[in-house]
C-alpha cells in the first residue's frame, strides 16, 4: 500500500520504504518512489533516480514521461558501453531550465552566463557574443575517462552554423580540448586536444546540425571526428601536450584560461564529454541521443 505523508511531500509503501521531502529509496527490484516535483513511477534505473532528485534539489522538477525517456537513453548506452565511457551529459532539450543545466551522471549544476534563451524540449540558444554555460565540468578533475591524452566531446546543434567559435576548454597551448562542428570556411568541422595545430574533417554535407564527437585516442596522433555516428576521415597533428584542462568546460564558447572567448551563435541541445569509444559505440551512441531527440521534438 502507497501512503502520503501529513504534510503531502513524502511517500511510504508498507511502512518498509520512505523518504522525505526532496530524498528517495530504492527498493530491490528497482521500483523508485519520488518526493516534491517528481512523480511516482517504477523500473527507473539509479542514475537517473540520482539525477531527478538532484534536479528537483536544484529547484527543478522531471515529469513521469521525462523520467521514461531519460531512463530509456541511460539502459541504451549502458547497453552499448557507451555509458562507461563517457563522463558527464547535458541534456539541454529538457523540461526546464534547472533540469537542463543539472548534468545527468555527476550531477553538477551549470551556470548560464549573460542570459542564453532556454526552449524547453529544444535547446539553449547563444548569441555568439556574450553567452555560454559554464559547466563546472574541469578536466584534470573531474575527467575519469577523459584524461590529457584520451579525449572526447560530443554536442548536438539544431541550427547550421558557419563559425569558427566553438566548444570547450583551455589552461595554456598544450591543454586544450576545444571541439568546432562546422567553421566559417564552411565545409569542415575541427578540432584541437591537446595537439599542435587544429585538425579539419570534411563535412558532406557542410552541416553543423545533429550530433557531432570528436576524439583523440592516447600513442596516435591521428584525430577522429564522428558526423551523426559516422566516422569522417582521420585527421592527423603533433600532440605537445598530455596533461587535462584546470579550466571548466563552456558550451555557447571556449574557455580560455579563465575567460570566455571563441563564442559561438547556435542552438544546443545536448552535450557530453568522455573518453574514446569504438565506431560501433559512436553509432549506438548517435542512435540513442538521436532517439531521444526525436521523443522530444528536438531532432534535426
Amino acid at each position: 500500500m502507497v501512503g502520503l505523508s501529513n504534510d503531502g511531500t513524502g511517500l511510504s509503501l508498507g511502512g518498509s520504504l520512505s523518504l522525505g521531502k526532496n530524498g528517495l529509496t530504492l527498493n530491490t527490484d528497482g521500483t523508485t518512489l519520488y518526493g516534491r516535483g517528481l512523480t511516482l513511477l517504477g523500473a527507473v534505473p539509479p542514475a537517473v533516480a540520482l539525477w531527478a532528485t538532484a534536479v528537483v534539489a536544484n529547484g527543478g522538477s522531471v515529469s513521469a514521461a521525462r523520467l521514461a525517456i531519460v531512463s530509456t537513453f541511460v539502459v541504451a548506452e549502458q547497453a552499448s558501453g557507451a555509458w562507461y565511457l563517457t563522463d558527464d551529459y547535458m541534456p539541454l532539450w529538457a523540461e526546464n531550465a534547472i533540469q537542463a543545466l543539472t548534468s545527468l551522471k555527476q550531477r553538477r549544476l551549470a551556470t548560464a552566463v549573460n542570459t542564453p534563451t532556454f526552449t524547453a524540449d529544444r535547446n539553449y540558444v547563444f548569441n555568439g557574443t556574450t553567452q555560454y554555460l559554464n559547466t563546472g565540468f574541469i578536466p584534470a578533475t573531474h575527467g575519469i575517462n577523459c584524461t590529457g591524452t584520451n579525449m572526447r566531446l560530443a554536442v548536438y546543434e539544431r541550427t547550421n552554423v558557419a563559425s569558427n567559435g566553438g566548444y570547450g576548454t583551455l589552461t595554456a597551448s598544450t591543454n586544450v580540448l576545444f571541439i568546432c562542428p562546422r567553421v566559417a570556411a564552411g565545409t569542415t568541422a575541427s578540432l584541437r586536444f591537446n595537439t599542435a595545430g587544429t585538425p579539419t574533417f570534411a563535412l558532406s554535407p557542410a552541416d553543423s546540425r545533429g550530433l557531432k564527437a570528436g576524439v583523440r585516442v592516447a600513442g596516435s596522433n591521428l584525430c577522429r571526428m564522428y558526423d551523426r555516428g559516422v566516422r569522417l576521415t582521420d585527421a592527423g597533428a603533433g600532440a605537445p601536450g598530455t596533461s587535462a584542462s584546470t579550466q571548466s568546460l563552456q558550451v555557447g564558447a571556449f574557455n580560455n584560461a579563465g575567460t570566455a572567448a571563441g563564442f559561438r551563435a547556435a542552438s544546443v541541445g545536448f552535450f557530453a564529454v568522455g573518453g574514446p569509444m569504438s565506431n560501433a559505440q559512436e553509432l549506438a551512441q548517435y542512435n540513442a541521443v538521436q532517439a531521444w531527440a526525436t521523443s522530444v521534438g528536438a531532432n534535426v
